[in-house]
C-alpha cells in the first residue's frame, strides 16, 4: 500500500489535473489562491467600495451553502453503513488478488524469455555456420578459378599466346588480391610463389620478344601483332615492365641520332641545328607509319621518344655553345628561333592527342580511365631545348644595344634634316624608335620572358635616356647655339617639346606592356619612372630654350632702346621704332610656337615664363639707360603700354578658334608692367620741390631702401655728389613712415659685373595696388587747378598715353598698335591718370601741413 506521507506530498501538476477532472471553477477552491489579489479584483478602486454590501451578501450566502453541504456529508459518514464496509473489504481483497496475478505474469515472462534464448541459440549457431559455409564456398570457388587460371596462364605463356595471357594475368592478379590474408596457408603460399615466378617469366618473355623484334638501327623485323600482344602483357605486369620496354625502344630509336650528331662532328654545330629537327621529323613519320599498331595509344611512345630527343639535344647544345668563344648573334638567334618553332610543333602535336583521349574518357563518363590510361599529365615541350640558349642571350642583348646606339646617333642628323611640310607633330625618330621597341619586344618574348627579357627592359630604359639627352636636348642645344634664329630652328625646338611629351606617355604604355610579358619574379623590378621624369624635364627645358631663343631675338631691339637719347627727348610721339620691331619679332616666332605645340597647356606655360623673363630683362634695360628725362619717361610709358598690349596678345598667337586670355596670365602681365610703370612714373616726377619728389617716391615705390632711391636718382640724371639734399629729405621722411614702408621693394634688378641676372619675379606692395586703384577710380573727378606748382608745369607737356590694360579700337591681336585716333585717346587717358596722381600727392601734402600747423 502506498505511504500516507507520499500521498500527502502531491505534485502541483497532479493537483492541477485533479482539479481539472473535478471541474473546479471557483477561484476560492484554487490551491494557489492569493487573498490580496482576489480582493483587489473585487474592489479595483475606491468607487467599487460602494458595492461592498452586495459582495458581503454573496459571501454570506456562499458560506451558508457550504455549511449545509458539510453537515450533510458529516451526517452521512457518521451513520452506520454496513454495505459500505463490505465494499471497502471487497476492494482491498481485489487489489491483493490483482497484485498476485501481476507477480505470476512476471514469473511466467522470465520463464518464456529463458525458453526463447534456448531455442534461438541453436538458430544462431546455424546462421553462423551458414555464413561461414557460404564464405568458404566462395573462397573455394575463387581458389579453384585461380588455380585453373594459373594453369592456363602457364600453358598460354609457353605457347606465346600473349593476348590471352594478358587477360588471364589481369584476372589472376585480381583473384590473388582476395588471398592476401591466407598467405599462411601452405597451398595458397605455394600458389602465390607460382604466380610470382610466372610474372617473372612473362617479363622475360616480353623483353625478349622486343629484343628480337627490332634491328640495332631500330627498324622493325618482328610481327606487329605479336609485339602488340606483348605490350598488353606488359600493361598487365605493371609500370616497371612497361617502362623497361619504352626505355629500350626509345634508346634503340635514338641510337643512330647519338652516332650521327656527335659533338665532334660538324653536323652537330649550331648552324646545322635544323638538321637535328629534320632527322626527328623523319623518325616520327616512320614510327607513325610502321610502329603505330605496336604500342597502345595511351603509352605515348613517340612522345617519350621526343622527350628523350629533347634531353639529348639540350645537352648537346649546351656543350656546343660552351665550346664557342662567342656565338655569332645571327646564328644564335636563327637557331633559337628554329628551336622555339620546333618545340611549339611538338607541344601542339601531343596536346591534340591528349585532348582526343580526354574526349574518349568524358564520353564514357569514367574519370578513373585518365589514370588507368596514363594520361594524367599533358606533354609540354616548351623550353625543353631552348633553355640551353638562355645563358647566351646576353649576346643578343648586346647586339640590340649596338643597334639602338647606332639608331640614336643617326637620329641626330636625320631629325635636323627631316622634310617638314608643316604637318609634322613629333620628330619622326620617336615613332621609329618605339616601333623598333615593339618589334624587339615581341621577338624577345618568343626567346625568353625571364632574365634576358628583364635585361632588354633595362636596355630600353637606357636608350630612352640617351634619346632624350642626345637627340632631343642635344638638338635643342645645337639650335640654341645658332645665333641666327629662324622659324625652322624654333619649330625644331617646339617639335622636340611635343616629342618629349609623346615619349613620356608612350613610355608609360611600354612599361605596362613589359610588366605583362615578363615573368612574375621580375615584374616589381621594372620601372621607367626616371625615364618619364627625364622626358618631363626635357619638356621644361624645351620651353626655357624657346623663351631664351625669342629673348635673344629681342636683344638687339632692346639694345636700340638703350641707344635712344632719352635725356634730350623733347616731345612724346607714337611708340618707338624698337617697340614696333619687337612686336614683329615676337609675333612671328610666338605664332610658330603656338601653331606647333600640340598640348596647349605647355603653350600657356611658355607664355608665363616668357612674360616673367622678358619683363625682368626689360626693367634691367631701363636701368641701363644712363639718363632719362621726364619727357623720355613719358615716351617710355607709351612704349611700355604697347609692350603690354603685345604681351597680352601672346596666348592668341597661332591658336585657332575663339580663345580668351587666361585671367592668371593677364594678372602676371599686369604685375610685371606695373613694376615698370611705377619706375617710370617715379622718374617722370619733377625734382622740384624736393619734398614733393620724396613724397611721390614713397607713394609709388613704398620702400625705405636708400640704394633704390639713389639708383633712381641716377636714372633721372642726378649724380651722386648732387644727391645730398634729396637723400637727407628721404631720410627724414622714412623716419616718419618707418612702420609703413618695406625695407626693399626689389624695384632694382640684380646686377653683376659684366652681365645682368634676371630675377624670377617681383611683387609690388599692396599699398601701391590699392592707391593705383583709387587713382583710376577718381580720375574723372580730378580738378587740375588743385595741382601743386611742379605738377601744373606738367600740364603743358606733350600728350601722354594711358597705361590701362584694355585699349579701344584694337581689331585683332596682329593689328597695328599705333595710329592717330587711338594714340590721341590713349594720351588723353594717361594725362588724366598722371594728373590724378599729382592731386592725390597734393592732398597728402596739404593734410600733413595742416597737422603741422595744429602741432
Amino acid at each position: 500500500m502506498p505511504n500516507i506521507q507520499q500521498m500527502d506530498s502531491v505534485s502541483p501538476d497532479l493537483e492541477h489535473h485533479v482539479l481539472h477532472i473535478l471541474g473546479v471553477k471557483n477561484p476560492l477552491d484554487a490551491p494557489d489562491l492569493d487573498p490580496t489579489e482576489y480582493i483587489n479584483r473585487l474592489f479595483p478602486n475606491e468607487q467599487s467600495l460602494s458595492s461592498v454590501d452586495t459582495v458581503i451578501n454573496k459571501l454570506q450566502a456562499k458560506t451558508d451553502e457550504l455549511s449545509i453541504e458539510a453537515e450533510r456529508l458529516t451526517g452521512s459518514q457518521s451513520e452506520p453503513q454496513t454495505g459500505g464496509v463490505e465494499e471497502l473489504d471487497h476492494a482491498k481483497k481485489a487489489i491483493q488478488e490483482l497484485f498476485q496475478k501481476i507477480q505470476d505474469i512476471k514469473l511466467k515472462a522470465a520463464q518464456s524469455e529463458s525458453m526463447v534464448q534456448e531455442i534461438t541459440q541453436d538458430v544462431k549457431s546455424l546462421d553462423y555456420a551458414k555464413r561461414h559455409l557460404t564464405h568458404s564456398v566462395t573462397v573455394l570457388k575463387r581458389l579453384q578459378m585461380l588455380v585453373t587460371a594459373v594453369d592456363q596462364l602457364e600453358t598460354m605463356s609457353r605457347n606465346k599466346q600473349y593476348k590471352e595471357s594478358a587477360q588471364l594475368l589481369e584476372a589472376v592478379i585480381q583473384l590473388m588480391q582476395h588471398f592476401k590474408s591466407y598467405k599462411g596457408v601452405q597451398q595458397v603460399s605455394e600458389l602465390s610463389d607460382r604466380i610470382t615466378q610466372l610474372q617473372k617469366d612473362l617479363d622475360s618473355c616480353v623483353l625478349r620478344e622486343f629484343e628480337h623484334g627490332f634491328e640495332k638501327d631500330g627498324s622493325l623485323i618482328g610481327q606487329t601483332w605479336l609485339l602488340h600482344d606483348t605490350c598488353l602483357v606488359a600493361s598487365a605486369l605493371g609500370d616497371k615492365t612497361k617502362e623497361k620496354i619504352i626505355k629500350r625502344y626509345v634508346d634503340l630509336q635514338l641510337m643512330d641520332y647519338r652516332q650521327i650528331f656527335r659533338n665532334a662532328e660538324e653536323v652537330s654545330q649550331l648552324d646545322n641545328i635544323s638538321r637535328r629537327y629534320a632527322w626527328l621529323k623523319r623518325l616520327l613519320k616512320t614510327l607513325d607509319e610502321k610502329h603505330a599498331d605496336i604500342f597502345p595509344p595511351q603509352w605515348f611512345v613517340t612522345a617519350r621518344v621526343c622527350e628523350q630527343f629533347c634531353n639529348y639535344t639540350r645537352s648537346d647544345m649546351e656543350q656546343v655553345l660552351a665550346a664557342l668563344p662567342q656565338p655569332d648573334v645571327k646564328e644564335l638567334l636563327h637557331g633559337l628561333q628554329l628551336t622555339i618553332e620546333f618545340e611549339a610543333q611538338l607541344t601542339k602535336r601531343y596536346e591534340k592527342l591528349v585532348n582526343n583521349i580526354h574526349i574518349f574518357v568524358l564520353t564514357h563518363m569514367d574519370y578513373r580511365l585518365l589514370i588507368k590510361l596514363g594520361v594524367d599529365r599533358p606533354f609540354n615541350f616548351t623550353r625543353s631545348i631552348s633553355s640551353s640558349f638562355q645563358p647566351y642571350l646576353w649576346i643578343y642583348i648586346n647586339a640590340e644595344d649596338q643597334t639602338l646606339t647606332s639608331m640614336i646617333n643617326s637620329y641626330v642628323d636625320s631629325d635636323m634634316n627631316a622634310d617638314d611640310d608643316g604637318s609634322m607633330v613629333v620628330l619622326p625618330s620617336s615613332t621609329d624608335l618605339f616601333y623598333f621597341y615593339r618589334e624587339t619586344l615581341v621577338q624577345c618574348a618568343k626567346f625568353s620572358t625571364g632574365k634576358a627579357f628583364y635585361d632588354l627592359c633595362q636596355l630600353f630604359a637606357k636608350h630612352l635616356h640617351a634619346y632624350c639627352n642626345i637627340v632631343l636636348l642635344g638638338g635643342v642645344s645645337r639650335n640654341e647655339k645658332n645665333n641666327n634664329l629662324s622659324t625652322e630652328n624654333l619649330r625644331f625646338i617646339t617639335l622636340a617639346l611635343n616629342t618629349a611629351d609623346y615619349c613620356c606617355m608612350t613610355t608609360s604604355q611600354l612599361e605596362e606592356k613589359l610588366k605583362e610579358k615578363v615573368d612574375d619574379e621580375y615584374q616589381e623590378k621594372i620601372s621607367f619612372e626616371t625615364v618619364k621624369e627625364d622626358f618631363m624635364s626635357a619638356v621644361s627645358q624645351c620651353i626655357d630654350s624657346a623663351v631664351r631663343s625669342i629673348e635673344s631675338c629681342c636683344e638687339p631691339h632692346l639694345q636700340q632702346m638703350i641707344k635712344l637719347p632719352w635725356s634730350v627727348l623733347d616731345t612724346v610721339g607714337d611708340q618707338s621704332e624698337y617697340v614696333s620691331q619687337l612686336q614683329d619679332v615676337v609675333k612671328r616666332y610666338v605664332t610658330v610656337i603656338g601653331r606647333t605645340i600640340a598640348n596647349k597647356r605647355y603653350f600657356r606655360t611658355f607664355g608665363d615664363r616668357f612674360v616673367e623673363s622678358f619683363l625682368s630683362k626689360y626693367i634691367t634695360y631701363i636701368f641701363r639707360c644712363k639718363h632719362i628725362s621726364e619727357i623720355g619717361a613719358e615716351q617710355m610709358l607709351l612704349d611700355t603700354h604697347a609692350i603690354k598690349t603685345l604681351l597680352l596678345d601672346i596666348p592668341l598667337m597661332g591658336v585657332e578658334g575663339a580663345v580668351t586670355v587666361p585671367t592668371l596670365y593677364g594678372k602676371l602681365v599686369s604685375k610685371g608692367i606695373s613694376k615698370a610703370e611705377t619706375l617710370l612714373k617715379t622718374v617722370m616726377t619733377p625734382m622740384d620741390p624736393i619734398d614733393g619728389y620724396v613724397e611721390n617716391y614713397i607713394f609709388l615705390i613704398a620702400d625705405s631702401n636708400m640704394t633704390n632711391f639713389s639708383r633712381i636718382l641716377e636714372l633721372k640724371g642726378v649724380k651722386k655728389p648732387e644727391q645730398g639734399p634729396l637723400l637727407d629729405a628721404f631720410q627724414r621722411r622714412i623716419m616718419q613712415h618707418s612702420n609703413d614702408l618695406a625695407e626693399n621693394s626689389n624695384i632694382l634688378p640684380v646686377t653683376e659685373t659684366g652681365n645682368t641676372s634676371i630675377p624670377a619675379s617681383s611683387n609690388l606692395p599692396s599699398a601701391i595696388t590699392t592707391s593705383l586703384s583709387t587713382i583710376a577710380t577718381s580720375a574723372s573727378n580730378f580738378n587740375p587747378n588743385s595741382l601743386p606748382p611742379f605738377a601744373r608745369n606738367m600740364q603743358g607737356s606733350p600728350t601722354l598715353y594711358s597705361a590701362s590694360p584694355t585699349t579701344d579700337g584694337a581689331s585683332s591681336p596682329f593689328g597695328n598698335t599705333g595710329g592717330g585716333n587711338r594714340a590721341g585717346r590713349l594720351n588723353e587717358n594717361f594725362r588724366k591718370l598722371v594728373m590724378t596722381g599729382m592731386a592725390f600727392r597734393k592732398d597728402l601734402q596739404e593734410r600733413r601741413e595742416q597737422q603741422n600747423r595744429r602741432t
